[in-house]
């Protein structure tokens, strides 16, 4: 399984909105793409700017595929960040749930 990350911090008093797009937006685009198993908005409870938005995928050809439609970069929200995302990939190489790595 291929888990990709965008740490972001937003502009004070954004998360709501932020929130609200990636429910309305981001995850209705994101579970279109063949091999998404999942989206998640992660909220930081120490700093109410910060999240993680987290999507894993069955493969990192299916993450690959989703980044060359261009809805990756269309769903960006510049005009709320307070910085620019930091993106980082992970292979999941152990799990609690070994039938996890067997299936992907």
């Amino acid at each position: 399984m291929y888990v990709r990350m965008v740490f972001v911090t937003l502009k004070e008093g954004k998360m709501d909105e932020f929130r609200d797009v990636y429910i309305k937006e981001v995850i209705p685009a994101v579970k279109t793409h063949k091999g998404n198993r999942f989206v998640h908005l992660l909220e930081c409870r120490e700093n109410e700017n910060e999240g993680i938005s987290l999507t894993a995928w069955n493969s990192r050809g299916d993450f690959e595929n989703y980044l060359k439609s261009g809805d990756f970069e269309r769903l960006q929200y510049e005009s709320m960040y307070a910085r620019d995302p930091v993106v980082k990939s992970y292979e999941v190489t152990a799990s609690s749930e070994p039938l996890i790595l067997r299936i992907f």
